[in-house]
């Protein structure tokens, strides 16, 4: 699949889950594609597929002295090497080609939110349990002040949580 630069992540997933394919890409759909691309891309479905510059074909790219070039495995794959997470110092690039993985329809995906005061206690048992997880099951860990989100009740805003996100 081919994609702009200009395109956020909510772009790219409208275009190819109407085929019921996927990119790899990154949590939140507001990102745009090429600095999350260039910067590795870590995502939802990171585990199962890699990280989105891993699944990165090639790149259209116009470097410093103005040459507009295709870097890729085998064309310019020192240009190619340098892209896969160097972000952009080594060019703009114009045009991102990526492979596609069959996904869905069913995806399932949510937060685990526990009290700090549990940290110790829930990464053994996350540790042990991804274990043995499938490779269809993404997960992570964040440390960090609750924000006054919806779904989290009122007593735990602004209170240190631990959050598992998940993806399956």
């Amino acid at each position: 699949a081919w994609v702009g630069p200009g395109a956020t992540l909510a772009d790219v997933d409208k275009e190819t889950q109407a085929f019921g394919l996927v990119v790899p890409t990154g949590i939140n759909s507001t990102t745009g594609i090429s600095g999350l691309t260039l910067g590795g891309g870590f995502g939802w479905i990171t585990r199962k597929f890699g990280l989105t510059i891993d699944n990165l074909a090639s790149a259209d790219v116009v470097t410093a002295d103005g040459k507009l070039l295709r870097a890729s495995k085998t064309e310019n794959p020192d240009l190619f090497w340098a892209l896969r997470g160097g972000g952009g110092n080594f060019g703009v690039v114009t045009a991102f080609e990526f492979h596609l993985h069959e996904f869905g329809p069913q995806v399932l995906a949510g937060l685990v939110v526990h009290p700090f005061a549990d940290a110790e206690k829930v990464l053994r048992e996350y540790r042990k349990a991804l274990e043995t997880a499938p490779d269809e099951l993404t997960c992570w860990v964040v440390m960090r002040q609750a924000p006054p989100l919806p779904f989290l009740p009122a007593e735990w805003h602004g209170k240190e949580v631990l959050v598992l996100a998940m993806c399956y």
